[in-house]
């Protein structure tokens, strides 16, 4: 499973959705709130073993964002 993959399956799980594409966004995904983002923060943390700023996770507004933040870490 690459990073992508990776990336939607646990955004799937955080939104409790059956299915995330890559277009994702806190614009186009109602269950994207305040509270979810930073679960979902929280599970990238645990799943790529990494540690987000404060900064970034609010900077990670959509998936490429996502993406780009976890590559940055990994």
């Amino acid at each position: 499973m690459n990073l992508e993959e990776k990336v939607l399956e646990i955004m799937c799980e955080v939104f409790d959705q059956d299915e995330i594409t890559t277009d994702a966004s806190q614009k186009n995904c109602e269950r994207w709130d305040s509270l979810l983002h930073l679960t979902l923060a929280s599970e990238l943390e645990d799943a790529f073993e990494i540690e987000l700023e404060p900064e970034e996770i609010a900077e990670m507004t959509d998936f490429q964002r996502v993406i780009a933040m976890l590559q940055s870490k990994l």
